[in-house]
């Protein structure tokens, strides 16, 4: 029950920040550039626009443009509009449900 309160709580404050967000049961979506970051429900700092997402928690920083990814200062490869970013499995990328490396290791 109280993360029920608390999935509302941060639905409600994203959005009077103008954030697009969706709460679902894997986890927060964030829609930037035509990209979804789905990310675990945790205390975080979050924002998007029409040319990106900046997502920031304790222990991940994700970043992207709608073409590159960028996590943890490595970057993951290219992205395209319509591609969902999966952070919700600890120290697990995935790109359409494709676990993915950094690139040049």
């Amino acid at each position: 029950m109280r993360h029920y309160f608390v999935a509302i709580a941060i639905v409600l404050l994203l959005a009077l920040n103008g954030c697009h967000v969706r709460v679902s049961p894997d986890g927060q979506r964030y829609e930037g550039a035509g990209v979804v970051f789905v990310v675990p429900l945790q205390t975080s700092d979050v924002s998007t626009s029409p040319y990106g997402i900046d997502y920031k928690s304790a222990n991940l920083n994700a970043s992207t443009d709608g073409k590159s990814l960028l996590v943890n200062g490595k970057a993951y490869g290219t992205l395209k509009p319509g591609d969902v970013v999966d952070f919700t499995q600890v120290g697990v990328v995935k790109v359409n449900d494709v676990p993915r490396n950094p690139t040049g290791v």
